[in-house]
């Protein structure tokens, strides 16, 4: 038989199991929470920071690329967190960091750096060349230059003149090389003397048909970069800003006569002429006239091409302009990708 003081401990027992239920959910909550990060931490690779160090000599000047890496242990992966250019004295520079993000066990983008040391009859410097990985489609990455300011001249013991010239330049194609700015030379009035202290970046720009090179000034003077050429013209539009370029061409002909439009000159209100091409037909690529904008802000130095692109081009010994789709197709400069 249960006694008054047995039923009263009943009741107490569960009257602190109902006011306790609540503090063991939130335990088993905390429990369930703390496991899922422990699994998803545990799942996460482990990365391994390393870093490289890789000397340059610029001008008889010793410089180094230190570059601070992330690597996945497990799959190899490595992305660069942060790279610093630095002087002889271990002075920095310059110095870039990007953002490390991993998911699913891989980095959300990976980076890698590299420099290389340049001297032209002008200058001398180093070039930093960075690219991305997933990158957009025809993207080149991007470089970035760092010279002595007034060039041949500024190879002192300043440390100073030792600048970056301008932000990095990302391009849709690929940078080539740097070559010596061939100027004509223009008469000059008794007495007066022009210094010219230019080099010449040469970047492959890409077009759906065909690609050119563009040339970006290397101002040894200013110690800056900046458009080799800026161009006007006049056309039955009024004025237009365009320059004409190298082409580079890969061309693949068509196994049947067709015919294309070719203009005397790069501008539509002209009258065409209907030039008939043979499989066999020769044909010469010249060169493109094509406006390219030039934008630039604290971070990049980017390049647009405009729509009114022009090819000059020789079939048979017959010289003209085109720009239609269809001639582009016809003079064998189908689209690509």
């Amino acid at each position: 038989m249960q006694t008054r003081g047995s039923h009263l401990a009943a009741a107490l027992v569960a009257a602190l199991a109902v006011i306790l239920a609540p503090y063991g959910l939130a335990q088993a909550a905390r429990r369930a929470r703390t496991d899922a990060s422990t699994a998803t931490q545990a799942a996460q690779p482990t990365a391994i920071d390393s870093e490289h160090s890789q000397s340059l000599t610029v001008a008889g000047h010793a410089f180094s690329l230190t570059t601070h890496a992330l690597r996945i242990e497990k799959t190899g992966e490595e992305t660069v967190a942060w790279w610093e250019l630095r002087d002889a004295n271990r002075r920095p520079v310059h110095r870039e960091s990007y953002s490390v993000m991993m998911e699913n066990g891989a980095f959300d983008t990976s980076i890698s750096i590299a420099a290389t040391a340049f001297t032209t009859d002008q200058g001398a410097g180093i070039l930093i060349h960075g690219s991305e990985l997933p990158s957009a489609p025809q993207s080149g990455g991007w470089v970035e230059l760092f010279g002595y300011k007034y060039g041949s001249g500024g190879y002192g013991t300043d440390p100073s003149l030792f600048v970056r010239f301008a932000p990095p330049i990302h391009v849709e194609g690929e940078f080539l090389d740097i070559t010596s700015a061939a100027k004509p030379a223009q008469p000059l009035p008794p007495g007066v003397t022009r210094t010219v202290m230019h080099d010449v970046m040469r970047f492959r720009l890409r077009t759906p048909n065909f690609s050119f090179v563009f040339p970006v000034l290397i101002n040894w003077i200013t110690g800056a970069l900046e458009p080799a050429t800026r161009c006007v013209e006049m056309t039955s539009r009024g004025l237009v800003e365009r320059c004409s370029y190298p082409v580079l061409v890969e061309a693949v002909r068509q196994d049947r006569p067709t015919f294309v439009r070719l203009y005397p000159e790069p501008d539509e209100g002209f009258v065409p002429s209907h030039v008939v091409v043979h499989p066999h037909s020769s044909i010469d690529y010249l060169e493109v006239r094509t406006p390219v904008e030039w934008r630039q802000d604290a971070n990049s130095i980017t390049f647009s091409i405009g729509e009114d692109i022009w090819m000059r081009l020789r079939i048979d010994g017959v010289e003209g302009w085109i720009q239609a789709q269809e001639d582009f197709v016809a003079a064998g400069l189908p689209p690509s990708g």
